[in-house]
């Protein structure tokens, strides 16, 4: 029986024309080698970032300075403020305290600053507040600053409080005066 299958087998090769499929076979092998390597080199770098991911996390955690967080992969100021406080809702905190403008935008292997959690509720209850008492030298711009972080929104306030204005149009707030801040 294995005779007459090696038998048939060597006459279907005698009937292929070797110098039309030749080509066609180096093609093929040449096909499954690059799909080979691409499959290897896939799974390889992914256990490399695996492996990175968890060296990262290791070495971030022994090289980190006290009140410091190195942005990696991945992060946003929510899943910090998880991982920190156990809570997402710090994160405008940990936006306000590192002057990030947009907090869909942060940069990996930044460092920002992290406040004590005794600071964070504290700062937290500061950004609630919806009324400023004016100190001397202050402008909507700084207070804008204060309770924004962001100088830009000064005409929020200015709206908000109907506030005067100087002949040369500038605004016009008093020290001791109270502003509505509106959120």
């Amino acid at each position: 029986m294995a005779q007459k299958t090696l038998k048939r087998f060597k006459k279907s090769l005698a009937k292929i024309k070797w110098r039309e499929s030749y080509p066609s076979f180096v093609l093929g092998v040449i096909i499954v080698v690059v799909l080979g390597l691409l499959v290897a080199n896939y799974f390889t770098k992914k256990t490399q970032q695996i492996n990175t991911g968890e060296q990262t996390v290791q070495t971030q955690q022994e090289t980190q300075a006290p009140g410091e967080y190195k942005v990696i992969a991945n992060d946003s100021l929510s899943a910090i403020s998880e991982k920190l406080y156990g809570s997402q809702e710090f994160w405008p905190v940990l936006a306000r305290t590192n002057n990030i403008v947009n907090p869909n935008v942060i940069f990996v292997d930044s460092t920002l600053k992290i406040p004590q959690k005794s600071e964070v509720e504290q700062i937290k209850s500061e950004m609630s507040v919806m009324n400023y008492k004016v100190q001397e030298g202050d402008t909507l711009f700084s207070i804008s600053e204060k309770v924004y972080g962001d100088g830009s929104k000064w005409g929020l306030l200015d709206k908000a409080n109907h506030v005067g204005r100087l002949p040369n149009g500038n605004p016009l707030i008093f020290t001791d005066s109270t502003l509505v801040i509106p959120r």
